[in-house]
């Protein structure tokens, strides 16, 4: 059977292949010299009816002789199979239908005008493409956008490809395509009418909103509308819905918004967006209903968005003024409202639709401007009902899923604020759900999920369930730096408290962050960008890329001013704080003036032996000198220089003081804290050279270092050490906006360690920063500071040791160092004998054999001006700091303080000179107390409003302020006269006393001051 089956196979392959054998033998019989027939299935491709090159009509093609196979011939069923074209064209084809032969295609004659190619029968070859109506769009780009390419058989599916890839680059309204003959083929021309460009957009009519704030808009919901890009009519169709939401957020709920197209030739068109804002509407009357728990007044202040602008909490200035009116807006305070319920305990509160009724108010009836403008416009009155619920307590909590915890009921208290029989709070219950994160973030459980669940058993009980995925513990693989490219790494690293190796904590990697922001080097580092913290799940390791923007290191300030009072000076500054990219310190500064030339040099090395010990040093010199009618005359506010000049020149308190020295400090850094230990120790030696006999009197007749004689005046050398303590939580160095700092000292001056004076001065700064209750993006600053300062081991304190303050670091409303005590000393002083009619009385006398003519004089009592500082100040300062844009700031601002002398036994004049003066003028019954003029040490305070920028490469803040002083002191400061009629020849030379030394001196402070000054107050 199989051998049959076999033989079955190999007959019918040789029946099949019989015919394919007799065709192969008839296309051999031809003669040699005649062309080959060609492949039936190598025709020219039809051409399309569809295209628009005209096409003559087809003629027949006549058989040749050659190309006719035997009519008894099967077809052969391999004819399917193509076959390559043959190297010429034939000359005739054999007509369709012919017996023995399979159909041909009819291959379209040649266009006219277009010569045919050889190597592609009967088709048309593109010989050029080009572009017509493109002005702005280059050709180059146009052909990289089609798919035909010159030297291609023309195809009517590839141009329609090609418009369609024109069409969806978004750059035309309108393509076409024209065929034309070439020389060799044809010209494809594509005809596009190119869309128009917005050249301009306006906003005729727009007044609730500035053009900034619609642009704004248009970016946050993705318009695509912008000057210079295409016109879409659906752009402009969004952009005015867009526009009137806005419009409605701002009260306008009425307003209409229309889109104008205007063209401007060639193919360019300006938008305008006619806005008719209409009345604008506010928030009228608010009614809760249903409310039983809270009050109205309760349930409006949780909304936020449509309760009136006012003082919070202050019952009558509560509702000043409304805000408008926008509905989605209104769909948030009920959210407010009911999670405010929540808050409270009332978990399952409903707060239900709101009814809103708008009408139209005001235009009649009595106005009264500012007070009750009464002007007309619409108020929506808002009813809001509400189901309060009944009040839920905690009963229950449960963990699941808690394995680090062995016991974490015992958490709940500390994390969650409430416990079993408590009031529940949502408020409370979202915070310790937080804190439960953070604490297992300090655990290394980054992957940390917690789910609660709340059963209610009955009652008015609340059972929480907490189910915890703990995930995967994980530990620091790997911790690398980008963008430091002048800071070492080791300068970075030190900062860090988390090593490669260490479970990773979440705490550490935020004060990290913290303690890297306040060195300044660097651009704030926030939590969530700062790092690309990479966690690898199978391996519970993490790695940490730190991602840093350096800040410009260096600082460079310039200061200076011209006054007719207070003379001229001019000063500059120099710092970096990162020298060399290891984070050291150098500075210099110095100030050239009429009143004061200083400069210093300082050093400092932030980790010294790679250890949190901080060293520095500084180095300065300084010449001050003061001027009594210069300093009176910035006391009063006017020119008092002429006046004092008739007082002569001896009698004023003219002196310059100076001095020279160094400082060296340390401090060390605490492990794993904002807290540092310190000491300095200074070296300071000063010398005054007085001007005037009045100056020398006081003095020396003071006693200011128990040590009468010469050590008064020159040769006061200084030693003290101060150990101190700080406490710095800010987040930034320069524009801290969370945070505290703490700074306490104590200075101690001791003749034993070299110098001669024995002073003690305990002083404390601290300042405090935190955001706005009202807006997160504002600042409240504190800062406080006070010092008090004595002398101990029969020393008294130094006159240059004594405060004064005012000015931009204290009191800003002030001028610089204007406030202080101001006190009288027993003093003499001589005066003109004058005759009765108030003549000059003159003597005869005779000097160097010559008789002269002088003027006689006087001694007599005198109580001398001083202005010795105080030696105990306190200072307070408020701002509420508002960012503008970019690294413009406002400040609105409060300062106080007081300088004033609590040890006035600190302050007296020598047993010696009160003797010598009263037994001169034993009527004057002088005492060695200082006389301080009242009013003198009374508080100052100071508000108003600054403007700070920062720039970018001074990095110092530039501020303008304005400033007004509620407090002042403004009065004449009378001297005692102790002149008696009696020690006088006459009334008209006691009168001339009593006008040239018993005049009171005109002290009244300015009321406002604008200025402009570099650095910050606190």
């Amino acid at each position: 059977m199989k051998q049959c089956r076999r033989i079955r196979l190999v007959l019918g392959g040789l029946l099949l292949c019989a015919p394919l054998a007799l065709q192969v033998a008839a296309q051999q019989a031809p003669a040699q010299g005649q062309p080959p027939a060609p492949s039936p299935q190598s025709p020219a491709r039809p051409a399309s009816p569809q295209s628009p090159t005209p096409q003559p009509p087809a003629q027949p093609n006549a058989p040749t002789p050659q190309q006719n196979p035997p009519a008894q011939r099967p077809p052969n069923p391999f004819e399917n199979v193509p076959a390559p074209a043959p190297a010429q064209p034939p000359a005739a084809q054999p007509p369709q239908g012919a017996p023995g032969q399979p159909p041909q295609l009819e291959a379209p004659p040649p266009t006219p005008g277009v010569a045919p190619n050889p190597s592609q029968p009967g088709g048309q070859v593109i010989e050029a493409i080009e572009f017509r109506g493109a002005r702005r769009v280059p050709q180059d780009t146009l052909r990289a956008l089609i798919f035909s390419r010159v030297g291609d058989i023309y195809n009517q599916d590839t141009i329609g490809r090609d418009i369609t890839a024109l069409w969806n680059s978004g750059r035309f309204d309108d393509i076409r395509v024209e065929t034309e003959p070439g020389k060799t083929g044809v010209v494809v021309t594509f005809v596009v009418e190119e869309r128009r460009v917005i050249r301009s957009i306006d906003y005729p009519g727009l007044k609730s909103a500035t053009v900034s704030d619609v642009l704004d808009r248009f970016k946050e919901r993705r318009v695509g509308l912008t000057v210079e890009s295409q016109y879409d009519p659906n752009k402009v169709q969004r952009a005015a819905v867009v526009l009137k939401e806005l419009l409605a957020e701002r009260g306008r709920q009425y307003a209409t918004v229309t889109p104008e197209v205007k063209q401007i030739p060639p193919s360019s068109l300006a938008v305008s967006f006619v806005v008719n804002e209409g009345p604008k509407v506010k928030v009228g009357t608010i009614t809760i209903t249903g409310n039983k728990a809270f009050s109205q007044r309760e349930v409006i202040r949780a909304m936020k968005n449509s309760h009136p602008i006012g003082i919070p909490y202050s019952i009558v200035l509560e509702d000043l003024f409304a805000k408008t009116y926008d509905a989605d807006k209104l769909e948030e305070d009920k959210e407010f409202v009911r999670s405010a319920y929540q808050d409270k305990g009332y978990f399952t509160a409903k707060v239900l639709d709101a009814m809103v009724t708008i009408h139209r108010t005001g235009g009649t009836g009595w106005r009264l401007p500012l007070i009750k403008p009464n002007n007309a416009g619409l108020h929506a009155d808002i009813t809001l009902p509400v189901e309060e619920g009944r009040l839920y307590k905690l009963g229950k909590m449960n963990f699941v899923g808690v394995k680090l915890f062995r016991a974490p009921q015992t958490l709940a208290g500390a994390l969650f604020k409430m416990q079993p029989g408590d009031i529940f709070s949502t408020a409370k219950f979202r915070d310790g759900l937080k804190n439960m994160r953070d604490l297992y973030g300090q655990f290394g459980y980054m992957d940390f999920v917690p789910e609660p669940s709340f059963d209610f058993p009955g009652g008015d009980q609340i059972d929480v369930t907490i189910t915890a995925d703990e995930g995967k513990q994980f530990f620091v693989r790997r911790i690398e730096f980008s963008g430091n490219t002048t800071t070492r790494d080791k300068v970075i690293r030190r900062e860090i408290l988390l090593d490669e190796g260490d479970m990773f904590n979440s705490k550490l990697w935020e004060i990290s962050l913290l303690r890297l922001n306040q060195l300044g080097y660097f651009e704030p580092l926030k939590k969530e960008d700062a790092a690309d913290i990479r966690p690898n799940r199978q391996t519970g390791t993490v790695d940490i890329t730190l991602k840093v923007k350096e800040r410009g290191k260096n600082t460079i300030g310039l200061n200076g001013g011209v006054s007719g009072i207070a003379g001229t000076f001019i000063g500059a500054n120099y710092s970096t704080n990162n020298f060399l990219g290891l984070g050291e310190t150098l500075s210099l500064e110095s100030q050239i003036g009429t009143t004061l030339r200083s400069a210093s040099f300082g050093f400092t090395e932030p980790y010294l032996f790679d250890k949190p010990i901080q060293t520095g040093f500084r180095v300065y010199v300084q010449k001050y000198t003061f001027n009594e009618a210069q300093q009176a005359s910035i006391l009063a506010g006017v020119n008092l220089i002429p006046l004092y000049n008739q007082l002569g020149s001896q009698n004023l308190l003219n002196y310059s003081q100076d001095s020279y020295g160094f400082s060296v400090s340390s401090s060390y850094q605490l492990k794993r804290s904002f807290a540092r230990v310190g000491i300095s120790f200074g070296y300071d030696i000063s010398s005054v050279k007085t001007l005037t006999t009045a100056s020398t009197d006081y003095f020396q007749y003071i006693d200011f270092s128990g040590v009468n004689g010469p050590n008064s005046l020159s040769g006061i050398r200084t030693v003290h050490v101060t150990p101190s303590y700080s406490y710095n939580t800010t987040n930034s160095p320069m524009n801290p906006t969370s945070g505290k700092s703490l700074f306490f000292s104590v200075d101690a001056a001791a003749s034993v360690l070299g110098g001669n004076v024995n002073t003690l001065k305990p002083a404390f700064d601290l300042k405090f920063y935190k955001p706005s209750p009202f807006n997160k993006k504002h600042t409240l600053a504190f800062h406080l500071m006070g010092d008090i300062e004595t002398g101990y081991g029969g020393k008294e304190i130094p006159p240059f040791s004594r405060r004064f303050i005012g000015g931009e670091f204290d009191i800003r409303g002030f001028e610089d160092w204007g406030v202080t005590p101001i006190g009288f000393i027993p003093s003499s002083a001589s005066v003109s004998v004058l005759n009765a009619d108030g003549s000059a009385r003159t003597q005869q006398t005779v000097v160097g054999g010559v008789v002269s003519s002088s003027a006689v004089t006087m001694q007599i009592p005198t109580y001398q001006l001083i202005t010795p500082g105080g030696d105990a100040t306190a200072v307070g300062n408020f701002e509420y700091r508002i960012p503008i844009v970019g690294p413009v700031t406002a400040a609105l601002f409060f300062d106080a303080g007081d300088n004033r002398i609590l040890r006035l036994s600190q302050l007296e004049v020598v047993p010696e000179r009160i003797q010598q003066l009263n037994a001169q003028f034993p009527t004057a019954n002088f005492s060695n107390k200082v006389y301080i003029a009242p009013g003198t040490q009374a508080l100052r305070t100071s508000t108003g409003l600054e403007i700070q920028v920062v720039l970018p490469v001074v990095k110092a803040p530039f501020r303008v302020y304005f400033a007004y002083n509620p407090t002042t002191v403004r009065e004449y400061l009378q001297p005692p006269i102790v002149a008696d009629r009696s020690m006088f020849p006459n009334q008209a030379t006691f009168n001339n006393a009593v006008a040239s030394y018993g005049e009171a001196y005109p002290f009244f402070e300015k009321r406002d001051l604008f200025r402009f000054t570099v650095g910050r107050t606190f």
